[in-house]
């Protein structure tokens, strides 16, 4: 199995497991956001693994072409997120704020079809 399959097939069961897992817990999800943005010990715990789990993706997959870029930039993508995290901690209880309530319903769903797309590549494409 080569590296784009690799991450694309782990990525993509993680993203909808825990989309899944995020539908059928989302009364609790907002606890645990808050409880993410007052505890700056967590904060920095999290955005720490989150940019390793980004710059171990780099490190182990620049391919620009075909669909593994999508992999790619995903890798950079969350090793931007876990700088986010752990350079800007103010900015987690804003962006908390945004999906609380209402919009709380339809946090899942882009990790959904991130995953699901993930896993269509990972099994069903080959590597260009």
């Amino acid at each position: 199995m080569n590296h784009s399959t690799f991450w694309a097939r782990t990525l993509g069961f993680y993203a909808v497991i825990l989309s899944i897992w995020s539908f059928f817990n989302i009364k609790h999800i907002g606890s645990l956001m808050d409880a993410l943005a007052s505890n700056t010990s967590l904060s920095m715990l999290l955005g720490l693994f989150t940019v390793f789990l980004g710059l171990a993706m780099i490190v182990s997959h620049s391919v620009w072409k075909g669909w593994p870029i999508f992999v790619t930039v995903l890798g950079y993508w969350i090793t931007l997120k876990g700088m986010v995290i752990l350079f800007f901690p103010e900015w987690i209880s804003k962006i908390i704020a945004v999906w609380q309530g209402k919009n709380m319903i339809y946090a899942p769903i882009p990790a959904l079809v991130i995953g699901l797309l993930l896993l269509y590549f990972g099994f069903f494409c080959r590597k260009s």
